[in-house]
């Protein structure tokens, strides 16, 4: 029983040990873990050092489009697309067989309409020189019923009463005669509707025959602007209509010509409005299309949007316009690409990585490896950072290898 009891002892104690063991081990002091040291090496550099902020624009051409005013059959086109145009150019011209033909008629029918108003004139010139030379006579005759009868009133005794009634007939007679043409003469000088009416009719006409020349005019296309041409969208023998279109330049555009300024490229951006207080007009900027990857294409702002825009989850966003001054003979319209709005930058300086740089003594550090593989501690200055790297204005040189070194816990 004793032996028993003494083997029972024994294994509580062994298990107590283990326990305390155990215990002692994961309890060990965090200082007693070892730290190991990641180290790099990276090579001095020569670049630009940018402070800025990012977005995503789509290249916009500024383009025109030259359209013909009337519809029609193209018969002959005188550009290709990418053909460099002039003010004045001729680029197309439509079937004008019915324009002339439309011509011709309004010109018979204005120089009708003339010649019947001319007629017209005349008729009624001739006709007011007829009345008043009636009117002339009727007055002459007037005058002398008049000689002739107020005397024969003044000594009526010396008549008969027959004589003083035939006479005084004849008086009141050329009397009336004589009003009567006055008022006629007097209506016909002063009446000529029938004479506006043909000059209305002449106007009309006229009308007729200056749009009728406009058509055949517009079977014409000139260029009213110099340029690129972007697209054209009718080939010859096909018809022409009218334009519906959204306005964007796209390829399935129905505008007959489109043309871009060819010394311009733009770049639509909209912007935040909490990012906007950082843009500004000439604020420069640097830009890079996914289809020219690892360019650089610069430009500036010229235009902010006054008036926002707000999309279905009411995000409120500015546009800002930028113009390149590079690489516009590359970007075509519609391209995307990720601008970045530069506040403050440094060009062609000598930069190494934040990481590198270390504090001693209250003096800036980093240390260099030299040819022969010793690692040496050089105080340096640095300027501007932009939270990555950092300009080195003192103590380095473009391609110096210099060590970083990551500590971690293990």
């Amino acid at each position: 029983m004793s032996n028993k009891l003494s083997r029972m002892i024994l294994m509580v104690l062994i298990i107590v040990a283990i326990g305390f063991v155990g215990f002692k081990y994961i309890n060990k002091p965090a200082e007693s873990m070892s730290e190991v040291k990641a180290i790099e090496e990276e090579q001095v550099m020569r670049g630009d050092i940018t402070i800025g902020f990012d977005g995503d624009g789509e290249a916009e051409i500024p383009s025109v489009n030259l359209d013909f005013d009337i519809g029609g059959k193209l018969v002959e086109l005188y550009v290709s697309e990418g053909d460099e145009i002039k003010v004045g150019q001729l680029l197309g011209k439509l079937d004008d067989t019915d324009h002339i033909k439309l011509l011709k008629t309004a010109e018979v029918n204005y120089k009708k309409a003339v010649a019947t108003l001319e007629q017209k004139i005349e008729t009624r010139e001739l006709s007011l020189i007829s009345q008043k030379q009636k009117l002339e006579e009727l007055k002459a005759k007037l005058d002398q019923e008049e000689s002739e009868y107020l005397p024969m009133v003044k000594v009526k005794d010396l008549y008969s009463q027959q004589s003083l009634d035939i006479k005084k007939a004849s008086y009141e007679s050329a009397k009336a005669a004589y009003e009567a043409q006055l008022e006629t003469y007097n209506i016909s000088s002063k009446s000529n509707k029938d004479i506006e009416l043909e000059k209305t009719n002449v106007e009309s006409a006229k009308l007729s025959l200056e749009m009728a020349q406009d058509d055949l005019d517009s079977t014409a296309l000139e260029s009213s602007t110099e340029g690129k041409i972007l697209n054209i969208a009718y080939k010859v023998g096909e018809t022409i209509s009218s334009v519906t279109d959204s306005g964007e330049v796209t390829a399935d555009t129905t505008h007959f010509v489109v043309v871009s300024d060819a010394d311009k490229v733009e770049v639509i951006v909209p912007i935040s409005e909490i990012d906007l207080t950082k843009v500004e007009i000439d604020q420069l900027v640097e830009v890079e299309f996914e289809a020219f990857e690892n360019q650089i294409f610069t430009g500036k702002v010229v235009s902010i949007d006054s008036l926002p825009k707000i999309d279905n989850s009411g995000l409120v966003t500015f546009d800002v316009t930028i113009e390149l001054d590079t690489g516009i003979d590359k970007v075509k319209s519609g391209m995307t690409c990720a601008v970045e709005f530069i506040i403050k930058q440094q060009k062609d300086v000598v930069y190494i990585s934040n990481k590198a740089v270390s504090m001693i003594d209250g003096s800036q550090v980093v240390k260099v490896k030299a040819q022969n593989s010793d690692i040496k501690i050089r105080n340096i200055k640095t300027g501007l950072t932009d939270g990555k790297y950092v300009e080195v204005t003192e103590g380095l040189n473009v391609g110096e290898t210099i060590i970083i070194e990551d500590n971690k816990v293990e």
